[in-house]
């Protein structure tokens, strides 16, 4: 059976698995760590169930430290993220199919310099007793057709999530079999770090009305979260208490 794999690595499902610790109603704190693999798209769907997507600082916040897997799943998984407006931020690295995660994200930070990595979709298959290996599509016309199909949906995908054409033309000229790591100044203009301005706008006006804060420092106090909050340890209640204080007040 041909699947698209969108890694640079075989995956494991057991690999991966969202990070929920108890915390407020109606926040969800996530990390999808590991292979992105289909049993991720429930666990990921029953965590979002109760977001409720105007909390402060969110509804759903997304810690991603992900070398990819499959790239259905991830889409999967990507409009879900969409749907429950979640905060996404790269606390390892990402790469791959871990792209559309972060793409889906109403807000996307990146900590550094090579930490978010793309190369073209591959086919492989399993073979008993090898293991993944990668299909030739030039040699086989079936294969080639799926990759095709497979771009296709992969190019929607980021027009959906209201990437720049750059992000796609950057994917298809990474190398197949080698994962390019992005420099963190390419970044904002890929679409992978930043604020959709649609939530944008409408966040603004919310956080102005309340807290009386303009449109530039919402956006810099959004942006300064990881520096602020994360500091390398593992994410618990209080990386979100950190982003509320610092999303509202500043510090």
């Amino acid at each position: 059976m041909l699947c698209i794999l969108l890694a640079s690595m075989p995956v494991s499902a057991q690999e991966a698995a969202p990070f929920d610790k108890p915390l407020p109603r109606g926040v969800r704190l996530l990390e999808v760590k590991g292979a992105i693999a289909k049993p991720l798209v429930q666990k990921v769907r029953d965590a979002l169930q109760a977001v409720e997507p105007e909390r402060y600082p969110a509804g759903a916040i997304v810690l991603l430290d992900s070398q990819g897997g499959d790239g259905l799943a991830g889409m999967e998984i990507g409009r879900m993220i969409r749907a429950a407006k979640a905060h996404v931020f790269v606390v390892g690295r990402c790469a791959s199919a871990c792209v559309y995660l972060l793409a889906a994200g109403v807000v996307r930070g990146v900590a550094g310099d090579h930490s978010v990595g793309i190369h073209r979709a591959r086919l492989s298959t399993f073979l008993k007793g090898i293991g993944v290996v990668d299909v030739n599509p030039e040699s086989n016309p079936k294969a080639a057709a799926a990759l095709e199909a497979g771009n296709r949906l992969t190019q929607a995908y980021y027009k959906e999530m209201g990437m720049p054409d750059a992000l796609f033309t950057a994917i298809m000229a990474a190398p197949s079999d080698q994962t390019r790591y992005l420099e963190a100044a390419e970044l904002p203009a890929l679409g992978l770090v930043g604020v959709d301005p649609a939530y944008r706008a409408r966040r603004f006006a919310m956080m102005n009305t309340q807290f009386g804060i303009d449109e530039d420092e919402f956006e810099r106090r959004t942006g300064a979260v990881l520096g602020k909050c994360l500091n390398g340890e593992a994410p618990s209640r209080s990386f979100v208490a950190c982003y509320r204080q610092l999303l509202i007040a500043g510090r």
